[in-house]
């Protein structure tokens, strides 16, 4: 089944840029319809403050507001030129129809942020966020946490360098996990739209390798010829930085991966390899929880 429904949190200028692009460029392989979605925080109950010689003041509140509305007519204003610029018409999600090509629309609402936006991701196939990077500011690493474990859809994280399209070389970050089966279930489209799958896992000393077959035989029944890699890290190695520096060289166009994982071990390995993907991908990484 086609990957349709693409959700976009809309929250901070830059990083919607590079989420939305990222979105065309799966949206149009897939004539999908992409869902631009900004949440204003709730507005704070009137600050009062007493002066000596009297009076009160609401200022900080109204401030609030103006700077929430100029941010809202801001990212409004940025989804209308990226529609322009990447030649997606603005239809609302319900009209939209394949013989439209990729669509997108624009939505608004106010409330708990991470939980409005998660709520709504629901609803979609996907999210797509731009990868959080040494710059980003702490709302960006919530969110996308927020979207992994309470919206219970599969989230895209795109770096800068963005999405050239639907991706040709994917490889998928094995530890027998739910989370990993549900990313891999979730987007078998994306798996048999590939050139080349390799499924890799990760063994410590005095480790047994975690079982591949199992998974690479479910994808060949689904029509995806996957490879099979095996790495073996050392007691005084970084697994982290190991499992990022061989998944780097295989150069993938994407890298699929379950999310923080409930068993010690496989969190060891991928809870904190969760995190340093969230801040530092260098490629498009699909994740699920």
């Amino acid at each position: 089944m086609a990957l349709k429904s693409i959700f976009i949190p809309f929250f901070e200028e830059k990083s919607a840029e590079t989420a939305f692009r990222a979105a065309v460029a799966l949206g149009k392989e897939s004539k999908g319809h992409l869902t631009a979605v900004h949440i204003r925080s709730r507005p704070v109950p009137a600050t009062t403050v007493y002066f000596p010689l009297g009076g009160v003041s609401t200022e900080f509140t109204e401030s609030f507001q103006k700077a929430e509305d100029t941010l809202a007519d801001n990212l409004k204003e940025l989804f209308t030129k990226l529609c322009a610029d990447t030649g997606v018409g603005v239809v609302p999600l319900e009209e939209h129809k394949d013989e439209h090509g990729a669509t997108a629309s624009w939505s608004e609402g106010e409330g708990d942020v991470l939980m409005e936006y998660a709520l709504q991701a629901t609803a979609y196939d996907f999210s797509i966020l731009a990868a959080a990077g040494d710059d980003a500011n702490p709302m960006e690493e919530s969110i996308a946490e927020s979207l992994l474990f309470e919206s219970g859809r599969p989230v895209l994280l795109a770096p800068a360098s963005g999405l050239p399209g639907a991706p040709k070389k994917i490889v998928v970050a094995w530890n027998g996990s739910q989370e990993a089966a549900r990313a891999v279930a979730a987007s078998l489209s994306l798996l048999q739209g590939a050139e080349t799958v390799t499924v890799i896992s990760v063994r410590k000393p005095d480790e047994p390798f975690i079982n591949t077959d199992d998974i690479t035989a479910y994808l060949r029944l689904h029509g995806v010829e996957a490879a099979r890699m095996k790495v073996e890290v050392q007691d005084n190695e970084n697994v982290t930085a190991r499992l990022d520096k061989e998944i780097r060289q295989e150069q993938p166009d994407l890298l699929m991966m379950g999310a923080y994982s409930h068993s010690r071990w496989r969190e060891a390995v991928l809870g904190g390899f969760t995190r340093h993907m969230i801040h530092e991908a260098k490629m498009p990484v699909l994740m699920m929880r």
